[in-house]
């Protein structure tokens, strides 16, 4: 039976440690709480625990300063605590306590009177965004060679005991898996470990050939090069890519492409170990080991007699799955960081609704997708300005995700790329996109801008939009009874209605 998650929660009201043990217990945690920051340290010293929560305001030791000793006092210690997740509490509504938690390592930081499902949801994001540790750390012990594979679940886990295991001493072996997957990392994988046990003293050749991108009609000259006089322009000798690998690892990608008349020649070389040039009836001998790799289904390509039965069995001595990256994705808080530094220098981290959002996508395209919007993302976080001030930490926020993946989430939790008017009327869409002239509403608004300005004086458009602003995203929590129900049909992440209080709350 898995052990339950241990949560501490450290205030110095009774009321609202009672009030937090009670939900969290309910939703199976197991909860210790404690009065103060030097009664949490000396539980840290002696329990294990997998997130903090702590009220900011407290005496003698603030949560501040609780974050800074968590942080700081078992960053170069065996223990894991620097690295657990804290939650930080706080009644004062403070845009700069929020961006100081976070710059100190705090998780997230909410407002009270805390809202029960936004409670829930960032628990239970922090837990999920740590899991990984223990697994990684365990990964490490096992001193595996990981090559670029990027990854501490169990699918990635799996993988890499098998990378690890068979590339010692191999003939061939099948790498298979969606598009995206990883598969020519797994092969240069394979040659780091073979090279490594080699006993050769001279560099081992590794060939990568994409059969995809080679023309049917030049497939066999490319692998296996041709005689002079072969064919018109051929004028000398060519060495073919297979040649090239002689001693060493060919790499044959998207194998299932390769033409029929190619395929006898391969197996040939798997069964020979000889092959001749296109156009030349001299045997050349070759000892070259074969790492081939495809996303297509080799069994139904061989019912459709597109593919030899003999040599599937040939290249399938050793098979090699990757998984999907939609069934590791507790993967993604290290691939992403590794994509955020691999393209930006400027942006550090991504917000906590980025990444909420980011696991729930599927990503058809696997981990080459996900590279390509966290690309896309860097690219228009660094270059945009949204004035707000949670992006002055350079960080990748809800809004520079791409539509198609904002359009995907499970949560509903969508950016508005359209005018969406709500109706209550029972036979209308709730969301139905209306055409309306906006000219006669815009009017309206420009009337009571210019009422105001005549009644009470100068009145800034800035300020004035903020009004609007704060009354409407108010009203809405009012009615909906629920700060993430309000988000969600204001179109607005939690961290960004947030904000809107914190500035009504601040004086504007």
């Amino acid at each position: 039976m898995k052990n339950k998650q241990r949560i501490l929660i450290v205030d110095d009201e009774r009321s609202i440690l009672e009030s937090l043990a009670i939900l969290l217990s309910m939703d199976g945690y197991e909860v210790v709480t404690a009065q103060s920051g030097n009664s949490a340290i000396k539980l840290l010293k002696t329990q294990v625990f997998n997130l903090i929560i702590s009220d900011v305001r407290m005496p003698e030791m603030s949560g501040m300063d609780l974050i800074k000793h968590v942080k700081q006092e078992y960053r170069e210690s065996a223990s894991n605590y620097g690295k657990i997740p804290v939650i930080l509490m706080t009644a004062y509504s403070d845009v700069k306590i929020g961006i100081e938690a976070i710059k100190l390592g705090a998780f997230d930081y909410l407002t009270k009177p805390l809202d029960n499902e936004e409670f829930r949801i960032v628990i239970k994001n922090a837990l999920d965004y740590f899991s990984v540790l223990d697994e990684l750390n365990d990964l490490k012990k096992t001193g595996f060679l990981r090559g670029g594979i990027i990854g501490s679940s169990k699918a990635i886990n799996s993988v890499l005991n098998d990378l690890n295991r068979v590339s010692k001493g191999f003939t061939t072996i099948l790498l298979t898996g969606e598009s995206g997957t990883g598969k020519e990392l797994a092969a240069r994988l394979i040659y780091e470990i073979y090279s490594k046990n080699s006993y050769d003293s001279k560099k081992i050749p590794f060939v990568p050939v994409n059969i995809a991108a080679i023309p049917d009609n030049l497939v066999e000259s490319e692998l296996f090069g041709y005689a002079k006089g072969t064919f018109t322009g051929a004028e000398t000798d060519k060495t073919g890519l297979i040649k090239y690998a002689d001693g060493g690892i060919l790499f044959l990608d998207e194998i299932g492409d390769l033409p029929m008349q190619v395929q006898v020649k391969l197996l040939r070389i798997l069964q020979e170990k000889t092959y001749r040039k296109l156009g030349s009836n001299k045997e050349e001998s070759l000892s070259v080991k074969i790492i081939a790799a495809t996303n297509k289904d080799l069994p139904v390509l061989i019912s459709e007699g597109k593919f030899r039965e003999d040599l599937y069995y040939r290249l399938n001595k050793i098979n090699i799955l990757m998984p999907p990256l939609r069934e590791h994705k507790e993967d993604l808080p290290e691939l992403i960081p590794h994509f955020i530094k691999k393209y930006s220098k400027s942006i550090t981290s991504i917000s906590q609704e980025a990444l909420a959002l980011l696991t729930e996508y599927d990503y058809p395209g696997n981990i080459r997708e996900l590279e390509n919007i966290i690309e896309r993302a860097c690219i228009y976080c660094g270059g945009s300005d949204t004035g707000e001030e949670f992006l002055s930490n350079k960080e990748i926020a809800l809004e520079c995700l791409p539509g198609y993946v904002l359009e995907n989430n499970k949560d509903d939790r969508k950016e508005k790329l359209s005018l969406t008017v709500y109706n209550n009327t029972p036979d209308m869409d709730i969301r139905k996109t209306e055409d309306i002239n906006l000219n006669d509403y815009m009017a309206d608004i420009a009337g009571i801008f210019e009422k105001l300005n005549n009644k009470y004086g100068k009145l800034t458009l800035s300020n004035f939009i903020k009004e609007i602003e704060n009354y409407i995203v108010t009203d809405r929590i009012k009615k909906e009874n629920s700060k993430l129900e309000a988000a969600k049909t204001l179109g607005l992440s939690l961290r960004s209605l947030r904000y809107i209080l914190s500035k009504r709350d601040n004086g504007r």
